[in-house]
């Protein structure tokens, strides 16, 4: 049992889960509806969304009507699907668990959501996912309000779209609507005790007081990273899936095992939204992409150790067979760019970890 100490399992625990946005979240919920454990629990994110600092935030030079609609957006977005600030819901005890995503791919699929909502909506699109076109609706509504559009232009041509919106800097002393930068060190670093209006939104600077930055500190977000029982990689899900079943369970599904003539196969829920790849783009691109994610690329970096050390670890605990599922190949054209992850000291490699 010291392995199972080691990890941190919670036998029969419910997962805490902390929702950043696009990081597959809604895979996650399909896949755990279809297994009795773990449960997922999302009181620990109703209790934020009621008792967090929102409305002492309203005080931002970009208008009372900007700032409340961010607010009520916020605490809805909280309480159903805990899309908060890391510091508002981790509170003591439990079992608590989130994704990460590798930082290209997970700018890229933000803005593709954002152009898609904005300019290649479909009726089918609308009709698969009524809910989500609704809240879609909601934000486009904080957007007017704010004057600051999701990171994205109009533009119809997405890569043109693109790299506008990776040109633009949002307005100082403004409150700006998902800005594509660091968006996942943001929600783990962000408070809204601390003068943030949460995950969505980032209120710069100015009379108001703004608290958030568009490069977070990393040191806080590290912190916060280490403090989840439970760490996963969209980019490795299945991998990251078997790591809670063995957690939250004690135990790991036949189909973890990489020979088992069944390996364990994720859903993909993608919002009706073409996946983009980084390595189509031209250089300057790529490397803007870069820029806008320095601080969520060092996040990544250490979840990822994290991920394939305790995967080691299960495997060492119970004879199973995880990290030959791996697709390293597939694995370092994600990720390749980091800096320090696959060149220098401590790189890693297929047999490294």
């Amino acid at each position: 049992m010291a392995s199972a100490r080691l990890l941190g399992t919670r036998a029969g625990s419910s997962l805490r889960f902390f929702h950043i946005i696009k990081t597959g979240g809604e895979s996650l919920e399909l896949h755990l509806a279809a297994h009795p454990h773990p449960p997922l629990d999302y009181s620990h994110c109703r209790r934020a969304a009621t008792g967090s600092g929102w409305r002492r935030n309203l005080s931002t030079s970009a208008g009372a009507a900007c700032a409340a609609a961010a607010a009520s957006v916020s605490g809805v977005l909280c309480a159903a699907n805990c899309e908060c600030c890391a510091s508002d819901v981790r509170v003591g005890g439990g079992f608590n668990g989130l994704l990460i995503r590798s930082p290209r791919a997970h700018l890229l699929s933000l803005f593709s959501h954002c152009h898609t909502a904005h300019t290649r909506n479909t009726w089918s699109r609308v009709a698969a996912d009524l809910p989500q076109y609704a809240a879609e609706v909601v934000l486009r509504a904080t957007e007017h309000a704010c004057g600051s559009y999701c990171g994205t232009s109009f533009d119809g041509n997405w890569s043109a779209a693109l790299a506008e919106a990776l040109a633009a800097r949002p307005r100082a002393e403004a409150l700006s609507v998902l800005p594509l930068h660091n968006t996942q060190a943001h929600a783990l670093s962000c408070s809204t005790a601390g003068g943030s209006l949460g995950q969505h939104f980032r209120v710069l600077g100015g009379a108001g007081g703004g608290a958030d930055a568009l490069e977070p500190p990393l040191e806080p977000a590290l912190s916060r990273l280490h403090a989840f029982e439970w760490v996963g990689l969209t980019d490795l899900l299945e991998p990251s899936v078997c790591l809670l079943h063995y957690q939250a369970n004690g135990s790991l599904p036949a189909s973890c095992d990489c020979r088992a003539a069944a390996p364990l196969a994720m859903p993909r829920f993608n919002h009706g939204v073409e996946r983009r790849d980084h390595e189509a783009l031209p250089a300057h691109l790529q490397a803007a992409l870069d820029e806008h994610t320095a601080v969520d690329a060092q996040l990544f970096a250490a979840g990822l150790r994290l991920l394939l050390g305790r995967l080691r670890r299960v495997e060492e605990a119970t004879g199973a067979s995880l990290l030959a599922c791996v697709d390293w190949t597939k694995l370092h054209r994600a990720t390749y760019y980091i800096p320090g992850l696959w060149e220098g000291p401590g790189a890693l490699s297929s047999g490294s970890v």
